[in-house]
């Protein structure tokens, strides 16, 4: 695949707009060499944090009246190769977004929508309750992590499918506890699983699957095949994606927020990369 890294020392003639910085284009430089060659790129959004804002709890978060048709005209105007790839369920992500068609995947790999050759897993991704989690993931993990939400007050518990998911937003303080805990519970109960943290959040995933591996799936197939993947993010998480979209020749972009915090991150934070989406979607009409 052609590497738009080595192309500012040979023969790509956008080679004037690669600013010298190791991490990759800014924003503003990634904006007009996509605009430059829309048919080249492909795009990847996280969502929490970098479509739309945080809030107290997954429920509660919104999307801005403009952000559908922005990532609709954004669609369109790359002949579809615009994708999600996030933590949540697909289900949520299309409640939030409508009536934008998602494409993408869901659950850090175990969702895929929209792609060719896949389809939405949505039989795995139910909701039930605690006393069924243990059909879904191991029995004696599950307990661990009921009996540590009930000895600390305002942690949360969320299940989709085989993952097991730990909010603790409203008590940030016990972060670091909550994160040691579960690491000691997935050592001696979760073979095959593995932590993954977030904003406020700590993950028991199924080993296999993350957000690298879902970009890979849906670089393999059209629209996304060939082009340069750019993977746009704001959590730990996302920084699987980073590599397998750099390996590939592309970017891995940083949004600022709790995790990513060094003041160099190309995006400020949601707000500056819905502003980047319409800012892109004027380029590409001009």
């Amino acid at each position: 695949m052609f590497d738009i890294r080595q192309s500012r020392i040979s023969d790509d003639p956008l080679a004037n707009l690669w600013p010298d910085h190791p991490a990759g284009p800014s924003a503003d430089h990634l904006a007009r060499l996509i605009a430059a060659t829309p048919a080249d790129f492909a795009l990847y959004f996280d969502v929490d944090g970098t479509l739309i804002d945080i809030a107290e709890t997954p429920e509660q978060v919104t999307a801005p009246a403009d952000l559908a048709g922005d990532l609709a005209a954004l669609q369109r105007r790359l002949g579809g190769a615009v994708a999600v790839v996030t933590g949540r369920r697909l289900a949520e992500v299309e409640a939030i977004l409508a009536p934008i068609r998602v494409i993408g995947s869901g659950m850090h790999g175990l969702e895929f929508l929209g792609v060719a050759e896949t389809r939405h897993q949505a039989a795995s991704a139910g909701a039930v309750g605690p006393e069924a989690w243990g059909t879904l993931l191991p029995r004696s993990l599950v307990d661990g992590v009921v009996r540590l939400a009930a000895s600390i007050p305002g942690l949360r518990l969320e299940q989709k499918g085989p993952i097991l998911t730990v909010h603790y937003r409203e008590i940030p303080s016990v972060g670091a506890r909550v994160e040691a805990a579960l690491a000691v519970l997935l050592a001696d109960h979760g073979d095959g699983y593995h932590l993954k943290t977030g904003r406020a959040v700590v993950e028991l995933i199924p080993n296999g699957t993350s957000k690298g591996t879902a970009i890979a799936r849906i670089m393999a197939t059209a629209p996304f095949a060939g082009r340069r993947p750019i993977m746009i993010g704001d959590d730990h998480a996302d920084e699987d994606a980073f590599a397998v979209a750099r390996a590939a020749g592309g970017f891995g972009l940083t949004v600022a927020g709790e995790h990513f915090n060094r003041g160099d991150e190309p995006f400020r934070g949601a707000a500056h990369v819905r502003s980047w989406i319409a800012g892109l979607n004027a380029g590409l009409a001009q």
